[in-house]
């Protein structure tokens, strides 16, 4: 990686016209801190249950809808998400049918794709920057704060009181620390044993598996942007970034992140399209090697898991998926995608159909054109954070970590857009 700043020339100082956007990045920040935002109501101010999350995440996207719907003009330069979104649509109503089942959060989740990516279509270099050196600041302090502070951090939001209430997660009598429950657990999980910590840190995410993913983010961002940065700037996010690895302990974030470095290099050399090989690839590994002989419990219908390492994860997840059947494929059974959470394909093929994972693959490979070294890196970057992910969780979907994802890519799309009206 280039270590020196960037160079303008005196064309690329002209101020780009998306500088003067400013509700785009509003809104990317807002789905980013809510949670945490919710979190201080919760343990200082008001009841937060549920319906007030759903309400505030609803408040955001459709803010950010009805922003997009005063800027037309631009959103019809995405014809490709608009036709995902389109062939999606019809693929929830079909499924929705069929299944006789509304699955109102699986449109939730495509739909957080769309409009994320078009927001992220609208802003400028010098924008997209500043909300991400600032989101990534703020995860800083409160990371340092949860770990050399852990008291305040516990008192400021209150996490075990805050999932307690948002998601019936029941607060153990051992666990008076007012931390998230989840966030104690180690037992079998990679860690780099290099900081000392009581728990798994969560900072402005409030529970632990967001933040790891934020890891992931970042790692995208920084590759992404890396010539575009201050050094200030990059110290900063790399420095984020290995404290996040160093005391989350998601063996996730720390694989994908090291991938995510090689690959700066590694990607734009490789054939174009080679990205599109992941998805297939890992599938046909993980359930030809990975073998729990019965997975499901059938006295309940649900998955359980033997053991939280990475034999106990993917097994779950390949025996979830020898354990489907025409009708799961076809989209009859949509409400049997709820107890499948761990294992995200089993989830997406139950609420969208294995045509619905078909569209979403194709539009994670082929909406950004392999025609930059940017573009190249993100398709690479999108299958493997996405795909990878699925495996274990559909935690990737969340808005916290779906939105500042797609946020960067609809950037790319544009960018790489732009050069190419230019260029003509």
């Amino acid at each position: 990686m280039d270590t020196t700043a960037p160079i303008e020339t005196p064309q690329e100082k002209a101020q780009d016209p998306f500088d003067r956007l400013l509700a785009p990045v509003l809104f990317l920040g807002a789905a980013v801190i809510y949670n945490a935002i919710l979190a201080m109501l919760n343990a200082h101010v008001m009841h937060v249950s549920q319906g007030t999350v759903i309400v505030a995440e609803g408040i955001i996207v459709l803010g950010a809808v009805a922003y997009l719907m005063t800027k037309l003009s631009l959103v019809r330069n995405c014809p490709e998400v608009l036709l995902f979104q389109l062939a999606m649509l019809v693929i929830f109503l079909g499924v929705t049918l069929l299944s006789e089942f509304l699955n109102v959060k699986a449109f939730r989740d495509i739909f957080l794709i769309t409009v994320f990516f078009l927001l992220g279509t609208m802003t400028s270099r010098k924008r997209i920057i500043q909300v991400f050196t600032i989101l990534t600041i703020l995860t800083l302090f409160f990371l340092l704060m949860e770990a050399y502070a852990t008291d305040a951090y516990a008192g400021l939001f209150n996490p075990a009181s805050y999932y307690a209430n948002t998601r019936g997660l029941t607060n153990p009598d051992f666990n008076d620390s007012g931390i998230f429950v989840n966030a104690l657990s180690f037992e079998g999980r990679f860690t780099l044993g290099i900081l000392n910590v009581s728990h798994r840190l969560s900072s402005l995410f409030i529970e632990q598996v967001s933040l790891g993913n934020f890891a992931i983010i970042l790692s995208v961002f920084l590759s992404l942007l890396w010539k575009d940065m201050t050094w200030r700037s990059r110290v900063v996010l790399v420095g984020t970034i290995f404290l996040i690895l160093a005391t989350n302990n998601s063996r996730t974030a720390i694989l994908l992140s090291l991938l995510i470095f090689i690959g700066h290099i590694i990607f734009p050399k490789l054939p174009r399209f080679t990205h599109m090989i992941y998805l297939p690839l890992t599938l046909i590994a993980v359930v030809t090697w990975f073998d729990i002989p019965q997975c499901i419990n059938e006295s309940t219908g649900r998955p359980f898991l033997l053991s939280d390492d990475i034999q106990g994860r993917l097994g779950l997840s390949a025996c979830s998926l020898r354990s489907l059947t025409y009708e799961n494929l076809l989209g009859f059974k949509s409400d049997f995608a709820t107890p499948f959470w761990d294992s995200g394909f089993v989830y997406f093929i139950n609420s969208e159909s294995l045509l619905g994972l078909i569209v979403f693959w194709l539009f994670c490979s082929l909406a950004i054109k392999p025609a930059t070294e940017n573009g190249i890196r993100v398709n690479h970057y999108l299958a493997l954070a996405i795909f990878i992910n699925m495996f274990t969780s559909m935690a990737l979907f969340s808005i916290k970590v779906s939105g500042p994802l797609w946020f960067i890519a609809g950037y790319v799309y544009m960018q790489q857009k732009n050069r190419e009206l230019k260029s003509t």
